[in-house]
């Protein structure tokens, strides 16, 4: 007998992926088409709801008529999957009804609702796989679905449309390093599970470690994951390159960007790594993921502050924050286990993002698609619900506390990395705890800078035309959540994860707590120092040759894609064009040889599992 809660799982996963190939039917019906899309995302968020109020604890359900080979499919629900449902189901919904407005003038808006659903399906399905196999094939789906999302504007003409079918290919191929990375890891486990005799070799299993013969490659492999998903140095391009590439996943929607950024894809790799973290206790792993998250999380700063294109601003801004969770996952000592502080700081900072990202398009769609910050200035006149809405989520990105659900969550990681380091005596979380520290001086740096370019000084020549009632509820409802979600991360929230029954309105630990408060007086006070009156420039930058360079560097992306352009990119094409003479226009030898090498894969892999 299916248990309620995992029939209420199984519709949430079902009726979008449904539903996307049901909306292809409406074309003709746009109007229809467009509420039942919302709708079936809407059923999605009903559902979670109602599995978060059933919940009573972990929760397994085994299809048993789905088998591949040893390995049986299922539904698993825990804390972290259930936070995870709420998180996807509900900020989908809000965007899918945002969309209604923001999408209203697109021609090709059955493609849209296709993927949208498909996306979001595909996410739910992720994170309620009880094996490998779903949760990998749940992964693929979103890595696809945000290819054409990212390159939806493909069929413009010219240069608006080339460079968004660039940065959907671009996402597609980077993030599928990654995947390769996780498929190995997946089949390595399969190989060492088999190995001991375990029944369903795939099963992800919370009480059970898994180990393997040589766990730094295993290790390796697993990271590629996280880092490509999740947009982590140095394959963070695909999600946000420099102004002067401009070939990024900034190219779609900015609903897409808002997808995206707070309730899906790169949230996958965060959920991938604390979906392992109980039972992958690699010391290699954490340690290179902590070296990695590090650096990603102040390069990343540095990109958001040089950066004038606003929806660039936000994507840096994501890379940072996500770095931020993975810091937190690396603390593992018994003070300081960071954990939950990370999945708190995932669930504040997606709804957050989400209201960012929101209020940009709404900007955005406000002035005619300019997203260049220079072209803007003093549209707090112009949009003052705008102006209040993004305020909200500036606080909550720089983590104000009280009074945000961002200030809660970051100083709990702040708080864990301190407490690891002086307390448990674990000295390289001091490296965490200053990475913490100097990020959030630059956030609050970076954030200031971005709204007051936005909405003080004077109007630089943007005009504006206001957007209807649509886009207001749904900035209105997610900085509602920005403000109330912030009550309950120290004591029901956590209390989730943990078991406890205690409740604080927030844990304060003086050092951490006067250092945080201390980075984002400085932070608010230079930046209303450098841009308070509608500045777009800081002086002393063009005058200083070094600092000059210093912006140049990270305004082109830190280089990284003209690095990749001249290591991989040109030498590829260079191959491709040498063996292009194969082709004699009877026979095409490439497909006989591809034919050869896939038919040599597949033989292998079968002799490896029969053995």
């Amino acid at each position: 007998m299916v248990q309620t809660i995992i029939l209420f799982a199984i519709i949430s996963v079902v009726v979008p992926i449904i539903g996307s190939f049901l909306s292809l039917l409406l074309k003709k019906l746009p109007t229809v088409r467009d509420f039942f899309s919302v709708s079936t995302i809407a059923v999605s968020a009903i559902m979670s709801i109602l599995i978060f109020g059933t919940y009573k604890g972990e929760t397994t359900y085994l299809l048993n008529w789905m088998n591949w080979g040893d390995n049986k499919s299922g539904i698993f629900l825990d804390s972290l999957s259930v936070l995870m449902v709420l998180i996807v189901s509900i900020l989908s919904m809000l965007i899918a009804f945002f969309s209604i407005e923001y999408m209203k003038e697109d021609k090709h808006k059955a493609r849209y609702w296709f993927f949208m659903q498909m996306f979001v399906g595909g996410m739910l399905l992720l994170v309620l796989a009880h094996d490998m196999v779903f949760l990998f094939l749940g992964w693929e789906i979103v890595g696809l679905c945000s290819c054409f999302l990212i390159g939806h504007y493909f069929m413009k003409k010219g240069e608006a449309g080339e460079k968004p079918a660039k940065s959907g290919i671009k996402a597609l191929i980077m993030t599928g390093i990654g995947d390769v990375g996780l498929l190995a890891f997946l089949a390595w486990i399969y190989y060492e599970n088999k190995k001991l005799g375990l029944s369903n070799p795939l099963l992800i299993d919370t009480t059970t470690p898994l180990g393997g013969t040589y766990p730094i490659v295993m290790s390796i492999l697993l990271l590629l994951a996280p880092i490509t998903k999740s947009a982590q140095f140095p394959l963070q391009s695909w999600l946000s390159a420099g102004d002067t590439v401009d070939i990024d996943a900034m190219q779609g929607p900015t609903t897409v960007s808002a997808l995206i950024h707070a309730a899906t894809m790169v949230k996958a790799g965060v959920y991938l790594v604390a979906r392992f973290s109980p039972i992958w206790d690699n010391e290699f792993f954490y340690i290179v993921l902590m070296i990695i998250a590090g650096v990603s999380c102040v390069a990343a700063a540095f990109g958001a502050l040089v950066t004038t294109d606003l929806k660039r601003v936000l994507a840096y801004s994501t890379i940072s924050q996500l770095s931020y969770m993975f810091l937190a996952f690396t603390i593992r000592e018994d003070h300081g286990t960071g954990l939950i502080p990370g999945q708190m700081h995932l669930l504040s900072h997606s709804i957050f993002k989400a209201l960012l990202f929101l209020s940009a398009g709404a900007i955005i769609h406000s002035i005619a698609e300019e997203r260049d910050m220079k072209k803007m200035g003093g549209l707090k006149k112009d949009l003052p619900w705008v102006y209040g809405f993004m305020m909200v989520g500036v606080l909550g990105l720089i983590g104000i506390p009280i009074i945000t659900n961002g200030g809660y969550s970051k100083e709990m990681i702040i708080t864990a990395a301190y407490e690891a380091a002086a307390i448990d005596g674990a000295s390289m979380h001091w490296f965490t705890f200053i990475v913490g520290i100097l990020v959030a001086f630059l956030t609050t740096l970076y954030a200031a800078r971005m709204f007051l370019m936005i909405f003080h000084g004077k109007n630089r020549g943007a005009r504006v035309h206001k957007p209807k009632y649509i886009m207001r509820i749904v900035l209105a409802i997610l900085a509602v959540l920005v403000v109330a979600t912030g009550f309950i991360i120290e004591g029901p929230a956590s209390n989730f994860f943990s078991g406890d029954t205690g409740y604080s309105l927030i844990h304060v630990v003086l050092v951490p707590f006067l250092c945080a408060i201390g980075a984002i007086i400085l932070g608010l006070g230079l930046a209303y120092l450098f841009y308070g009156k509608g500045q777009t420039e800081v002086g002393f930058v063009e005058k200083i040759n070094v600092f000059k360079a210093l912006r140049t560097f990270v305004a082109n992306g830190f280089y990284i894609d003209h690095l990749y352009n001249l290591v991989f990119v040109k030498p590829v094409f260079w191959i491709g064009q040498k063996l292009s003479f194969f082709k004699t226009g009877k026979i095409n030898w490439n497909m006989i040889f591809g034919s050869v090498v896939a038919i040599f894969i597949v033989v292998a892999t079968l002799l490896v599992v029969m053995v």
